[in-house]
């Protein structure tokens, strides 16, 4: 007799969606029940540019050179910190 099929292999794992992949969460998920693939120390890298305009009132750029402390306060009065 001949042996049997070997098994076919596992599917690979599933990719979680990042902010590269277009993979953007909203605001009140993030606040509220964020995905596991979510860096609690980045939530608003997973907002979209629009959801992000609106939550900080300012575009990502003009965030992005804003000094700590004041980024803090910012995702403190989003709910994101």
């Amino acid at each position: 007799g001949r042996d049997p099929p070997p098994p076919p292999p596992p599917p690979p794992p599933e990719k979680q969606p990042t902010p590269a992949d277009g993979g953007y969460v909203d605001l009140e998920t993030l606040k509220s029940s964020p995905p596991d693939y979510v860096d609690p120390s980045r939530k608003e890298d997973y907002l979209s540019d629009a959801d992000f305009e609106a939550a900080f009132k300012c575009s990502r750029a003009d965030f992005k050179v804003l000094k700590g402390w004041k980024q803090q306060n910012l995702k403190k009065a989003c709910g994101l910190f």
